[in-house]
């Protein structure tokens, strides 16, 4: 369990850290380069192995059932730490029932991972639902860029078919050249950040839209217009518009900050 700055979820939850996508605008892959590692050699917990490889592509896929510590010289705890592979995929079993007996809160899952990227089994996002399932008063937040993954869930899987209202399926949609996901059976929301072009509206029920964050040398800074037509289209079609606190200084204050039914923001 997480606190977050992140304004669209009241936490998150990461019980699957780590992407191969390579990203050159990713946040993720930065902090976990600055707080990754561990002590070498930590390889037990109470006389049980901490990790075991799992998966086949470029064998970077690591289970985690305890966490991996910091020592400190002389031997005593420091800390857990979070990303002990860095970047590489990692399922951190030990996380699965954070969230059980918690009051009811929106739920950013894996917001340091893909979880729906091709190198993730599917055995580790069945496990992840099936937390979901133990506690039913969250509402539970996906997001990827790899929304074909879904559909392949949906037709090669028996878990996914049980998800349930509480659950929302979002993907990144920055382009024209995004991949794009509508089934009307399911709660689907679209991520417009960073937005880095004017961008037709997608199929969904609810759109978050942010600038671009960092100092990357070719940084694109959003136009007001683009940021304008969105909002156009979404009043169009009735779809509730979220302006990430990143656009501030191009939209000015107050940002649009709108929830669909079923995610109104916990006071």
């Amino acid at each position: 369990m997480e606190k977050t700055r992140i304004d669209w979820c009241d936490s998150t939850w990461n019980p699957v850290t780590g992407c191969l996508h390579g990203c050159e605008c990713c946040y993720a892959r930065s902090i976990a380069k600055r707080f990754g590692g561990a002590n070498d050699g930590e390889t037990t917990y109470e006389g049980e192995a901490l990790w075991t490889f799992e998966g086949e592509e470029n064998g970077q896929n690591h289970v985690l059932d305890y966490p991996y510590k910091w020592y400190s010289d002389n031997g005593s705890t420091v800390r857990n730490a979070p990303y002990p592979f860095y970047f590489d995929p990692t399922f951190h079993k030990y996380r699965l029932n954070d969230y059980i007996g918690k009051k009811g809160r929106n739920i950013f899952v894996c917001s340091m991972a893909d979880l729906f990227g091709s190198w993730v089994p599917d055995s580790w996002i069945e496990e992840v639902f099936a937390a979901c399932e133990k506690a039913p008063q969250h509402h539970y937040l996906f997001l990827t860029k790899n929304p074909g993954r879904y559909v392949e869930l949906i037709n090669h899987t028996e878990f996914f078919a049980r998800t349930q209202s509480n659950m929302w399926f979002g993907y990144s949609y920055t382009g024209k050249n995004s991949k794009q996901w509508w089934n009307p059976d399911y709660n689907i929301f679209a991520s417009v950040e960073p937005i880095m072009e004017p961008v037709e509206i997608p199929r969904c029920k609810w759109i978050i839209v942010g600038a671009e964050t960092g100092n990357r040398k070719d940084k694109v800074i959003p136009k007001k217009s683009w940021i304008e037509s969105l909002l156009e289209e979404c009043r169009k079609y009735n779809i509730p518009m979220f302006m990430k606190s990143s656009l501030a200084e191009i939209w000015g204050e107050p940002l649009i900050q709108e929830f669909p039914e079923g995610l109104m923001r916990k006071e």
